[in-house]
């Protein structure tokens, strides 16, 4: 985040605004938890892959909250890098939609009409 609390220029361009150091941060926070969870949201705006960049050790698991879920099949985090990867949705999440997810992630059905974490 830059000083002004921003991450994208305000056309919404991602810009570079860390360093080297903090990525090996980052991967190495990586390396030490068990699963990264993330929403739609940042699937849909960003687009993470949320591996090990550097390769030292297991990617985590990787979750995303998608209660309708509305994760593109081309989005990186179920294509790119090893690991198992989990896509939480809701009961009223249209099928077609979990079928083809399914192809690339674990579904878990937490929720009826929203994800809800405590289910």
């Amino acid at each position: 985040m830059s000083v002004d609390g921003k991450i994208s220029t305000y056309e919404r361009v991602q810009v570079r605004i860390s360093g080297d150091e903090d990525f090996r941060r980052v991967d190495e926070l990586k390396c030490n938890v068990d699963a990264i969870m993330v929403g739609v949201g940042t699937i849909l705006a960003d687009d993470p892959s949320l591996t090990v960049k550097s390769g030292r050790c297991k990617n985590p698991v990787r979750v995303v909250a998608d209660s309708r879920a509305r994760t593109p099949l081309d989005a990186q985090i179920l294509h790119k890098g090893e690991g198992k990867r989990v896509i939480l949705v809701s009961e009223n999440a249209p099928l077609e939609r979990i079928n083809a997810l399914s192809e690339y992630a674990e579904i878990i059905i937490a929720g009826s009409t929203r994800v809800d974490l405590r289910a």
